[in-house]
């Protein structure tokens, strides 16, 4: 069995060490400048790039070829996308498997709308492959995987409001009040959206906010895995897990960094939680 994710999954180690795990990325772009957001992006110098061009940035979803490139081979396919939301990469990924059909004959492709990002699609991806070695077939592991999927949360917690008013979720003029008065804003995916679900004052703030909606939420975290990816924000990384993990009990914690794609929209600081 193969496993396709695009960029906008945060790849751990273990993960970018297995063969059977491959990465289709997106396209980045600061100015005029063009990064391919693979697994070999030097991200230092890419955010550096982020830090000094606040507003002229773009990314586009990987071509339809590049998903059938990846397709190739005998083996199922799992395919795992940013939300159908947030970009086109899910909508390449399913006309790829129209066209590999017609170019090479049919077999197993299933294409996952993560209705998340980063850490989420980490969470789908790692899924497949707990499935896969309790031996399940591709359809049980279908079947399981959407179920996962939709139970799954996501969170972020932003450093500022660029990307909010850069993708025209927030007025710019809001914005700038709240970065005045130290206002962290907390945003989640709702089936799919992004959206902005809570506002805090300060950052020890943010994180009890987020702890209280996720108590209300979430009665089983002792069951769950929780991930924590950050944008050069390590040492917020792990005081957010400290905290989640001394409040909420999740049975695993893990931090990761953060893509190129990921960097782009959370920015700088910004933390991504999934579980």
């Amino acid at each position: 069995m193969k496993i396709v994710a695009d960029s906008g999954c945060d790849f751990t180690t273990e993960m970018k060490n297995n063969s059977n795990i491959v990465q289709v990325p997106l396209t980045l772009q600061i100015n005029d400048e063009i990064f391919s957001d693979t697994l070999d992006l030097d991200i230092v110098n890419f955010r550096n790039k982020l830090r000094e061009n606040k507003k002229n940035r773009k990314t586009a979803a990987p071509s339809p070829q590049l998903y059938v490139d990846a397709y190739g081979g005998d083996e199922d396919v799992f395919v795992v996308t940013l939300s159908s939301h947030l970009s086109g990469s899910y909508n390449s990924a399913v006309t790829a498997k129209d066209l590999y059909f017609d170019d090479y004959g049919k077999k197993n492709i299933y294409v996952v709308d993560s209705k998340s990002a980063s850490v989420g699609e980490t969470l789908i991806v790692n899924k497949i492959l707990e499935l896969k070695e309790k031996g399940l077939s591709f359809d049980e592991i279908k079947n399981e995987i959407c179920n996962f999927r939709d139970n799954l949360n996501t969170y972020f917690i932003l450093e500022n409001y660029d990307s909010l008013v850069n993708t025209g979720r927030l007025n710019p003029y809001v914005a700038k009040l709240a970065a005045l008065l130290g206002i962290v804003p907390i945003c989640g995916a709702d089936d799919g959206h992004a959206v902005l679900t809570a506002k805090a004052k300060g950052m020890k703030k943010a994180y009890l906010k987020l702890i209280d909606d996720i108590t209300k939420k979430c009665s089983d975290t002792e069951n769950r895995v929780l991930y924590i990816t950050h944008i050069d924000a390590l040492e917020k990384a792990n005081e957010l897990k400290e905290v989640m993990m001394s409040k909420l009990n999740f049975k695993e914690c893990h931090i990761t960094e953060g893509s190129g794609l990921c960097s782009s929209y959370a920015d700088i600081g910004g933390l991504i939680i999934s579980f």
